[in-house]
């Protein structure tokens, strides 16, 4: 009976967050609290009927090609990459960002001020401690940028309008795509435990009904260098057991994630700069501790809707590269969290 009552109470968050949704374009905490709540309950397979709604309404994006920083996927290359993303729930391309893009994107990185992200067991404070990243001389393990910074960088914009990311994410999701929850930071060495503020330990994103995460390495990633990993197949509905999801939104310790999978499940992405790696990041996934060299991420997300958790408001600045300005004239809809 209890657990009865606790389910109408959240159907009745949820359902009014929709609401508000539609009408304001936001929603409240407790509407993505209902999410994660009904996410868990059902294995995965509310989000999936949620988004089936969703794709209903579904336009297609008009673009000119599906040619971009993934290659061409038109045709059969597309759909292969496509059924890998539906199958394994990752794709990698090795290479696949310009080396002078990523030298640029390097540029920024130590040149502009990026928040220390206070560490496991210290205090957060409301007004974060920022700082420029030296190389060999980290302060904590994770540096984060802030997104308006991102924004007003011209390599970031074009690759907010790259045709082969739009492309793929669309047909993933079946849906037209909002580019969303966008970030690039540091892993560094400063000490060699995994922490949990830095997402080096395994969990479920869940800020969305359904998205794409796109991972870009902006330095070579050796096994020692903190590489990115994901448990292949954890990303479908019931593709993450019931004895971890009643545990709702937490961290979960290797040893039992890989006891549950078996290590053959447990893909680590070590690979050059310049490699981009999608994924959906509703299967199980973590950042490992650096024992050697500073791993550098951009990440950009694809949702097929802005429902879910709240973020602080990130603006494009009022001139963009070509590139982006032309895409936002084709479709301004895909970049309505940053307009």
């Amino acid at each position: 009976m209890i657990k009865i009552i606790y389910t109408l109470a959240h159907a009745i968050f949820f359902f009014g967050g929709c609401i508000q949704y539609f009408i304001f374009n936001k929603n409240s905490i407790r509407a993505h609290q209902a999410l994660v709540y009904f996410f868990c309950n059902s294995s995965g397979s509310f989000n999936d009927w949620c988004s089936r709604l969703i794709s209903a309404w579904h336009t297609p994006v008009a673009l000119p090609s599906k040619i971009g920083v993934l290659g061409d996927l038109s045709g059969p290359s597309g759909q292969k990459a496509l059924q890998q993303l539906r199958d394994k729930g990752f794709i990698t391309f090795e290479r696949a960002l310009p080396v002078d893009v990523c030298e640029r994107l390097m540029t920024f990185a130590l040149s502009s001020p990026a928040i220390i992200r206070p560490m496991d067991g210290e205090r957060k404070s409301d007004t974060p401690k920022m700082s420029i990243y030296e190389e060999g001389k980290p302060k904590a393990v994770r540096y984060d940028y802030v997104a308006n910074d991102l924004l007003s960088n011209v390599d970031v914009q074009d690759l907010i309008a790259d045709n082969s990311l739009i492309a793929l994410a669309e047909m993933y999701l079946k849906a037209r795509p909002r580019f969303d929850v966008l970030s690039m930071w540091w892993h560094t060495n400063f000490h060699s435990k995994p922490d949990s503020e830095a997402a080096q330990y395994y969990h479920f994103d869940l800020d969305r009904l359904k998205w794409l995460k796109v991972f870009i390495y902006l330095t070579d990633v050796r096994q020692q260098d903190g590489p990115h990993s994901f448990i292949e197949g954890s990303h479908t509905s019931g593709g993450i057991p019931q004895s971890f999801l009643s545990r709702g939104y937490v961290r979960l310790a290797d040893s039992e994630v890989l006891s549950h999978y078996g290590e053959n499940k447990e893909i680590c992405f070590a690979a050059p700069k310049g490699t981009i790696i999608i994924e959906d990041t509703r299967g199980l996934h973590k950042g490992n501790p650096v024992h050697g060299n500073s791993r550098l991420i951009l990440q950009l997300q694809l949702s097929n809707s802005l429902f879910g958790s709240l973020y602080p408001k990130s603006q494009l600045p009022s001139k963009v590269s070509p590139k982006l300005e032309g895409m936002i004239r084709r479709a301004k809809d895909v970049y309505r969290a940053y307009l």
